[in-house]
């Protein structure tokens, strides 16, 4: 009884998603429709996190759009709680400002559409379907995950950036988000499953 009268009261405080990510490395950040580089698709980039407290070997990591178009990562290990940017152009004159840790090749972020993190045996880990009719898809600005503990297919656990970067676009690529909070809820959710176990 005990348990149950703590888990309905923790409950109450988790966001409204209700759900949180069970994943260790998720997307972070996109830049969809960037306006200081030199074209848009040179100023796309994507953003990952690490939120486990271990290293994680990106090598053979892919990343696919809607149109089914992929990336493959290099060999990277990516400490606990650190950011990897991947982008289309490594060139900071003409990307916007900011200094990608890969850049890839055949690869394009719509406003509107889907990416999906595979790991190196191809299982899905982590996926986005996004439109700007419910997310917060404004030009110029990336869109940010408030909370990397918050699942993240819904709406609720992103929105545009207030940060500035490089030549001007709106983002924090490599660095902590700007509308990043550390909610009670998911401190209480850690204290729920401790408790329990």
């Amino acid at each position: 009884m005990f348990h149950t009268v703590l888990l309905f009261a923790f409950s109450l405080s988790l966001p409204q998603t209700g759900v949180l990510s069970g994943e260790e490395v998720v997307f972070n950040e996109f830049m969809p429709e960037p306006t200081a580089s030199s074209t848009e698709s040179d100023g796309e980039w994507i953003e990952l996190y690490n939120r486990s407290d271990d290293w994680v070997n990106l090598s053979g990591w892919e990343i696919e759009n809607e149109d089914g178009e992929r990336f493959t990562l290099p060999t990277y290990l990516l400490p606990p709680n650190a950011y990897y940017v991947i982008g289309a152009c490594g060139d900071i004159q003409k990307n916007g400002g900011y200094e990608p840790d890969c850049t890839w090749g055949f690869f394009s972020i719509d406003n509107s559409g889907e990416l999906s993190l595979y790991d190196s045996s191809k299982t899905l880990i982590d996926e986005i379907t996004y439109a700007e009719s419910d997310w917060s898809i404004t030009s110029g600005c990336s869109c940010e995950r408030i909370n990397p503990g918050w699942v993240s297919s819904l709406p609720s656990t992103w929105d545009f950036s207030t940060a500035v970067y490089g030549d001007g676009d709106y983002g924090s690529p490599g660095k902590i988000n700007s509308v990043y909070t550390n909610s009670f809820a998911q401190n209480s959710w850690a204290f729920i499953k401790a408790f329990v176990n």
